[in-house]
Formats: structure tokens, sequence, C-alpha cells
């Protein structure tokens, strides 16, 4: 069996398709409820900056599921996580600032491209829509340019016979809130006038 620092250090030479396949075998883990195999391959993840990964770490490290309990390491994964945009990070974060954090039973996927980022986001939750565009190579690289990853998505609908291709941030409990952290976004992400949408009805029409 490999050993977690000799993994660590193959996963840093892996190519691009080996870092997928990775995420993949991340995923099936979690879904299997296989902890201890799920928990090594994170580490990898967590370590080159997923913030997934991340948080899927802090919720295993917080209840003591495949890893003994260890409510630092949790807080720690939940700040880097925090720190890659993961909102669901932030209010665990506040939260455990006046009472232990609640251990939420349904593991957030580990996400590999924008478009399973909106997927994958709680349909009863808001987003802001940053812009739109019937070109995908200018939303594609608006996603680059800001470092959005773990933070934000794109998808793909068609309206009046063309395809449209849109861009989201973040993942917000109610539209109020949404609304309230449009305030607070960088410049350039608040240049094309973000406004709220429900990720129920992005889901619904969204060509996956």
């Amino acid at each position: 069996m490999i050993k977690k620092l000799e993994l660590s250090l193959l996963i840093l030479m892996l190519s691009g398709t080996a870092y997928a396949d990775l995420q993949n075998d991340a995923v099936t883990a979690l879904i299997n409820k296989n902890y201890i195999t799920a928990i090594p391959l994170l580490e990898s993840l967590a370590q080159q900056g997923n913030p997934d990964a991340q948080y899927n770490l802090a919720l295993l490290y917080n209840k003591g599921l495949g890893v003994n309990v260890d409510s630092v390491k949790s807080r720690s994964y939940y700040s880097n996580a925090a720190h890659g945009g993961l909102v669901d990070s932030y209010r665990k974060l506040s939260r455990s600032s006046i009472r232990p954090a609640v251990f939420n039973s349904q593991l957030a996927p580990v996400v590999s491209s924008p478009q399973d980022w909106v997927k994958t986001q709680n349909p009863n939750h808001y987003t802001l829509q940053l812009a739109s565009s019937t070109n995908a190579d200018l939303i594609r690289k608006y996603f680059e340019e800001n470092a959005l990853t773990g933070k934000a998505g794109y998808y793909k609908n068609k309206r009046e016979g063309e395809y449209w291709y849109a861009l989201v941030y973040g993942a917000y409990p109610s539209a109020r809130e949404a609304n309230k952290a449009i305030a607070s976004l960088p410049e350039d992400l608040r240049k094309w006038s973000p406004w709220v949408r429900k990720i129920k009805s992005i889901q619904r029409i969204m060509i996956k």
C-alpha cells in the first residue's frame, strides 16, 4: 500500500486526465461510504487547492468518518475551503465561532468542471448570474481570468434557436443573502450587473 507521503508526491506529477480520475475515485468512495479509501484521495486533491475536497475532509474530521474526530483539522479544512470560495464553509466557520459546527450528512461532491459545479449545487439555493453570451470562449475566458474555480460555474442553454452560455457565482440559502453578496463582489465581477437566480431554475434549463 502506498504511504500517504508517497501518494502525495505521485499526485503532483499526474496529468490532467489522471487528476480527473482521482476526483472520480474520491466521489465514488464517498458515495459508497468508503471513507478510509476516500481520505487519502481527498487529501491529495486538497493539497492541490481543491476546495471541494477540503470541504469534504472538514466534514469527515468533524464527524470522525474514516478518521479520528479532530476539530482542529476540521476547522483548518473549513478555512481552506472558505478561502477557495465555498459558501457552505463560510457559513460553518461563522457558526463555529459561536458553537460547534453541525455535521451535514450529505457530503459535497468533488467538482471536476464548471458545468458540474452548477449541476451539484443545492437546487433550493440561489446564485448570482454574472454574464451571458452566445460566445462560449468569452464566458470561459472570463471564468479563467477571474480564477473562479470552486466558486462559480457556467452552463449552456438554448433560447430562440441559439445556444447561450451563462456564468454564475456562489450559492446562497436565500435570495436576500444573494442580493447582499453583490455589494461584496470584486469590481470585475460586478461590472455586468449580477442578478439573483434560483439554482433550480438554472438546473432545469441547462443542457447537460
